[in-house]
């Protein structure tokens, strides 16, 4: 019975952290309005070279504009024939990639399917 007053005084405490953890949170996003985004398609002609092998330029896009301290978040969507899009988050935690002087560079290995693919899409939001 003598530790309620603390019980309470704790949870005051934990729940006004949340509050000013919430307006900081609030206050980052409304800085980033600036944000770009680029959409790079590719039907299986332009990621399936006339050999049948994977086509590795669809892993270096050009991007003037990004900058190297503010990484980027790419999406990549695939779809098959006859079905819907989906993206690579639903089978892995995350994509592969690297950045410099304007130059997004991708690891083949998001195109772990690219065989089976009939459309890919690249989202790059910076």
């Amino acid at each position: 019975m003598r530790n309620r007053p603390l019980i309470f005084i704790s949870f005051y405490f934990i729940l006004s952290t949340y509050q000013i953890q919430g307006q900081e949170h609030a206050k980052n996003v409304q800085e980033y309005k600036a944000l770009k985004k680029r959409v790079y398609s590719f039907t299986k002609l332009d990621f399936i070279t006339s050999e049948g092998e994977f086509n590795e330029s669809i892993c270096t896009l050009l991007i003037p504009d990004l900058k190297e301290d503010s990484p980027p978040y790419v999406a990549i969507y695939y779809k098959r024939d006859n079905s819907e899009w989906f993206t690579e988050s639903l089978y892995r935690k995350r994509l592969r990639f690297n950045f410099k002087d304007g130059v997004l560079k991708l690891d083949q290995s998001n195109f772990w399917d690219w065989f089976e693919i009939a459309e890919i899409k690249i989202v790059v939001i910076y």
